[in-house]
C-alpha cells in the first residue's frame, strides 16, 4: 500500500479560517459592486437629464407654437433616441418595450414588474411616456406652460438594479414649455434623491452683467452659485418659479435685474469615478 494513501485531513481551525477568508472576499466583492453601481447611476442621472433636455430642445424648435407636443410624446422620443432592439426581462418573462403600454404608477415604488415604454442602448429605461400632459402638483405656483407637463420615470441601471423609486428609478418633469426639472421626494431615506441632492447631480449658476463704463459697453461674467443642488440653482436663477418646488429658496436679486441673465449650468460628473 502506498505510503501516501493515508493523508492528513484539514483541521477544524483550517476550515474555519478558509470560510472566514472566503466570506471577507465575498463581502468586499459585493461592496465594490454596489459602489460601482452607485457611481454608474449617478453618471446615468446626468445622462438622462441631458438626453431629456436635448430632446425637449428639438421638439420646441420643431413645433409651431414653441411648446412640447401634447400627444405622441413617446413616438417623438422613439424616433430620436438611440434604442436597443432587444427585449427586456420582466417577472422572468421576455417583454417588448412599446409606446402603446400605458402606466399607472403615481404611487408605485416597485418598477420590477412594469414593462417600460422605451429602453436606450445603455440600459436606461423610460416609463410613462404614453401619458398625456397634466398639471404637476410639485410645480404648484408656476405659471402657464411651466406648470403643465409630463412626469417621466427613468430606471438608471435597467435590469441590474432594484428597480425601486428613489433608489435607481427617478422622476423628471418635462413641462410644456420645454423645461426638464428633476423631482425630489417629500421625505424619507433614499439613495439618489433627485433635485434636492448633490448626490444625484450638481449645478452652477452663471450670470452675465452688462455695464456701461466711460461710455463703453462691457460684459462681466459672474458665478452666483457653484456645485449646488438643482433646486437651489434653478430656484435662485429663476429657471423654476414654483413656490411649492422652491420651498425655502427664492430668486436671487442678480437674476431679477433687467441687465443680467442667469444661466443654469449642469456639472458633468467624472464617469464612474464619483466618490
Amino acid at each position: 500500500m502506498s505510503k501516501n494513501f493515508y493523508k492528513k485531513g484539514y483541521t477544524l481551525a483550517e476550515i474555519v479560517v478558509t470560510i472566514i477568508v472566503l466570506g471577507i472576499v465575498a463581502s468586499l466583492t459585493l461592496k465594490i459592486t454596489a459602489i460601482k453601481l452607485t457611481r454608474v447611476n449617478r453618471y446615468n442621472y446626468y445622462a438622462a437629464y441631458n438626453v431629456l433636455s436635448e430632446l425637449a430642445s428639438e421638439l420646441i424648435y420643431e413645433s409651431e407654437d414653441g411648446t412640447i407636443p401634447t400627444s405622441n410624446l413617446c413616438v417623438e422620443f422613439q424616433d430620436r433616441l438611440n434604442l436597443t432592439s432587444e427585449k427586456v426581462i420582466v417577472n422572468d418573462t421576455e417583454r417588448t418595450p412599446s409606446c402603446s403600454i400605458g402606466h399607472s404608477i403615481n404611487s408605485s415604488t416597485d418598477f420590477s414588474s412594469i414593462v417600460p415604454n422605451l429602453v436606450a442602448r445603455n440600459g436606461i429605461r423610460f416609463y410613462n411616456l404614453s401619458s398625456i400632459p397634466s398639471a404637476i402638483t410639485q410645480l404648484n405656483g408656476a405659471a402657464g406652460n411651466d406648470l403643465t407637463g409630463y412626469t417621466i420615470y427613468v430606471d438608471l441601471d435597467g435590469q441590474r438594479g432594484e428597480a425601486e423609486l428613489w433608489k435607481d428609478v427617478v422622476p423628471f418633469y418635462l413641462t410644456i414649455s420645454g423645461k426638464v426639472i428633476p423631482a425630489y421626494p417629500a421625505s424619507g431615506s433614499i439613495t439618489i434623491s433627485g433635485g434636492n441632492s448633490k448626490d444625484a447631480m450638481m449645478f452652477s449658476v452663471r450670470y452675465d452683467e452688462y455695464l456701461t463704463q466711460a461710455g463703453v459697453d462691457k460684459r462681466e461674467e459672474h458665478w452666483l452659485v457653484k456645485s449646488a443642488t438643482f433646486k437651489e440653482a434653478a430656484c435662485k436663477s429663476g429657471y423654476v418659479k414654483s413656490t411649492n418646488y422652491c420651498n425655502g429658496v427664492t430668486i436671487d436679486t442678480h437674476c431679477s435685474l433687467d441687465n443680467s441673465d442667469c444661466i443654469l449650468v449642469p456639472l458633468r460628473p467624472i464617469k464612474y469615478l464619483w466618490k
